[in-house]
C-alpha cells in the first residue's frame, strides 16, 4: 500500500511573529481555501494513494474534521516534534494495513507546501519503491557556503548542493529499523527523515522537485503564493 502523511502540527512561529496572526499558517486562507487543503488535495488526486493521514496538534483536530469530506482522509494527532509526528504517522499506516506493512510506502509532506504536483509525488513514490527511501529536492542555483562562528569554512561544489523539499518517501520497514535504534535524544533531534537515514548509512534517492513547491514560511511567501495562483487562474492546477 501507499500512504500519504501530511505534517501539519507546527505552529509557524516565525510567520506568526511577522504577521501577528494567532492561526498557524497552514490553516490560513489562500484564495479562499486553507493552505493545508491544497496539499491534501494534491495527494487525493494521486490515485495510487490508499489513505491520507493528516497529523495536526490536538487543538486543531476538530477544526480539520470540517475541512475534508473525502473518506480517504483521516485526521490524527501529531507529536511534539516533526520526527515524533512521522513515527505516529507510520503507526497509523500499520494499523490501517493490518498485516505486514514493511514494504508499504509512506510519503510525508509539509502542509505549508501547497503546490506539490501529482507528478512530483509519483516520482518520489517510485524512487522509494526501488531504492527504499527518496527525497524531493532542487539543485542549488547559488553557491552554498558552510560557515562557523561567522566565517566561511567550506564552499562545497554547487553541482553537489540541493535544496530539500517534500514529499520524502520511504518503506515503513526501513523507517522502523532506523527509528528503533535511535536514543530518545537522537529522536528529538531528528528533524528530517532523509537526514536521519543518511546518518544511519542508508542511501536516499534524490528526485527532481518543482520551483513552485516552495514552503510558506514568511509573509513574502504568502504574497508569492497569491501571485502564483493568480498566474495560473483558469489553468489545470498542479498536474
Amino acid at each position: 500500500m501507499i500512504f500519504a502523511g501530511i505534517c501539519a502540527g507546527g505552529q509557524g512561529t516565525r510567520f506568526k511573529t511577522e504577521t501577528n496572526s494567532e492561526t498557524p499558517k497552514q490553516f490560513l486562507l489562500l484564495d479562499g481555501k486553507p493552505i493545508i487543503s491544497y496539499s491534501v488535495d494534491s495527494f487525493l488526486r494521486c490515485e495510487e494513494i490508499e489513505k491520507v493521514f493528516v497529523a495536526v496538534s490536538e487543538d486543531y483536530i476538530d477544526h480539520c474534521g470540517g475541512l475534508f469530506s473525502d473518506p480517504r482522509v483521516k485526521i490524527v494527532k501529531g507529536g511534539n516534534t516533526r520526527s515524533e509526528t512521522v513515527a505516529l504517522l507510520v503507526g497509523e499506516c500499520e494499523k490501517y494495513s493490518g498485516t505486514d506493512s514493511s514494504e508499504d510506502i509512506l510519503a510525508t509532506h509539509d502542509a505549508a507546501r501547497p503546490f506539490v504536483t501529482v507528478k512530483a509525488i509519483r516520482r518520489a513514490v517510485e524512487a522509494a519503491k526501488k531504492y527504499g527511501a527518496s527525497g524531493t529536492a532542487l539543485n542549488a542555483t547559488d553557491t552554498v557556503l558552510q560557515c562557523q562562528n561567522g566565517f566561511v569554512c567550506a564552499a562545497p561544489p554547487r553541482s553537489e548542493m540541493y535544496l530539500a523539499q517534500t514529499p520524502q518517501c520511504f518503506k515503513i520497514g526501513l523507517f522502523n529499523d532506523v527509528w528503533n535504534k535511535l536514543t530518545d535524544s537522537e529522536k528529538a533531534e531528528a528533524t528530517d527523515v532523509c537526514g536521519m537515514f543518511c546518518r544511519a548509512g542508508i542511501k536516499v534517492r534524490i528526485v527532481e522537485g518543482d520551483r513552485e513547491c516552495f514552503k510558506i514560511t514568511v509573509r513574502e511567501d504568502m504574497d508569492r503564493a497569491e501571485k502564483y495562483l493568480a498566474s495560473i487562474s483558469g489553468c489545470s492546477r498542479f498536474p
